[in-house]
């Protein structure tokens, strides 16, 4: 695939729930831009590294919810959003500082929300979150990724989703539905060329 240089933009953020498809488009969309991925998960590991459950509870869920495995939707949901919500100043610095420096990058996570996204007023950042509208299709990628039925995880996974999708709509953000997936990328890409 030869890189495409021509873009309006140099930070894309992707987000969406854990099994929407966020990785399956991005690492494509960083080829054919020829700019770097960068994923909200190494941040959360890093800072779970370097932090204990008293200095960020949120992102130390093991300790502070040792049940999580068996939470409810709702449960999960909420657990979900805090964590959101206790990376969005990290999150803001790291876009800050590759707007300052002019470095392009691909920010994808679960863990971005739409209001950090609101947080910004350039025409060099877009966002887009990408949704599976099916609890039972998260269920099936879960388990072509990690070879196990997660049940609770896919039930927290789709009401997360359904909050994230629900937010992009009240904040005017671009959301995308994951399926059909052969349409994906030229569906993410007609809107962040736009």
């Amino acid at each position: 695939m030869n890189i495409n240089f021509n873009r309006n933009w140099d930070i894309l953020i992707i987000g969406g729930a854990s099994g929407s498809g966020k990785t399956n488009i991005s690492l494509p969309l960083a080829r054919y831009y020829g700019i770097d991925l960068v994923r909200v998960d190494d941040f959360q590991v890093l800072l779970k590294a370097l932090t204990t459950h008293e200095i960020l509870p949120d992102l130390h869920f093991e300790i502070t919810h040792p049940n999580f495995r068996k939470y409810k939707a709702n449960e999960s949901l909420n657990l979900l959003i805090n964590i959101g919500r206790s990376l969005i100043p990290g999150l803001a610095a790291v876009i800050n500082d590759h707007i300052i420096e002019n470095i392009p990058m691909i920010l994808e996570g679960d863990f971005i929300l739409p209001e950090l996204m609101v947080s910004f007023d350039t025409p060099r950042i877009k966002s887009v979150f990408i949704h599976e509208p099916s609890k039972e299709q998260i269920l099936q990628n879960f388990f072509a990724r990690e070879g196990e039925l997660q049940y609770n995880r896919a039930g927290g996974s789709y009401a997360y989703g359904n909050w994230l999708k629900e937010s992009c709509c009240e904040l005017g953000i671009p959301v995308v539905e994951s399926r059909p997936w052969e349409t994906l990328f030229d569906r993410v890409n007609s809107i962040i060329i736009s």
